[in-house]
């Protein structure tokens, strides 16, 4: 973990919380002006994420289901931060990012990637996270279409190599777990987020679903 870019995102989320802006905006430094996501620290888009999934991802955080891996920095430095916040502040962040318009990522080609190859892979991913990647809140899975492909990639990673979904509590991380564990290789993870990276972007209705 860079220590002194953590340093840095505590302090500004402070300073933030002491400013008393209404909306508590924790996710500006690391996730951008719009919580559109930054490639350069990895974070993700946050816009085209529900309520019902933010919310789950902070408690996620807070009880180490998520950033408690070794090898996870990005996980430590976001589990840092909610650390910070109790619940008011963390439905303020909510309901910032909710105020957000959703961000459209361009279109990005992995050029090593096989999108017919991933459309097979992905027929696994679409009984819970639907046919177009829209997400479905009753079996708490995320819209995937929208998302920066780059994420994607790292979080699968991240399943596989059991950084995420490694908690006995956790249990639709260990569901994740399970189905990215069943990919192959990184090549087979490349194909089937290059399917995904295919799809229309999730439509804003779907963002307050719970």
């Amino acid at each position: 973990m860079n220590k002194i870019w953590l340093v840095f995102m505590l302090l500004s989320s402070a300073v933030l919380a002491d400013s008393k802006q209404p909306d508590a905006q924790y996710c500006l430094v690391c996730h951008g002006s719009a919580a559109q996501g930054n490639a350069a620290i990895k974070a993700p888009n946050l816009t085209i994420l529900p309520d019902w999934y933010l919310r789950q991802q902070f408690i996620a955080f807070r009880n180490n289901w998520r950033g408690s891996a070794t090898n996870d920095a990005h996980g430590k430095e976001m589990q840092a931060v909610a650390n910070t916040m109790n619940d008011a502040e963390i439905e303020q962040a909510i309901a910032f990012i909710r105020r957000q318009a959703p961000v459209k990522l361009p279109i990005s080609v992995n050029t090593t990637a096989n999108v017919q190859h991933g459309q097979q892979l992905y027929q696994q991913c679409q009984a819970c996270h639907g046919a177009q990647g829209e997400g479905n809140a009753q079996l708490h899975a995320p819209p995937l279409a929208g998302q920066h492909n780059w994420y994607l990639v790292q979080q699968l990673s991240a399943f596989k190599n059991g950084w995420r979904g490694n908690q006995n509590d956790d249990s639709y991380g260990q569901i994740m777990r399970q189905f990215a564990q069943s990919l192959p290789d990184e090549q087979a993870i490349a194909d089937v987020v290059a399917y995904i990276d295919s799809l229309p972007s999730t439509q804003p209705l779907l963002r307050t679903s719970r």
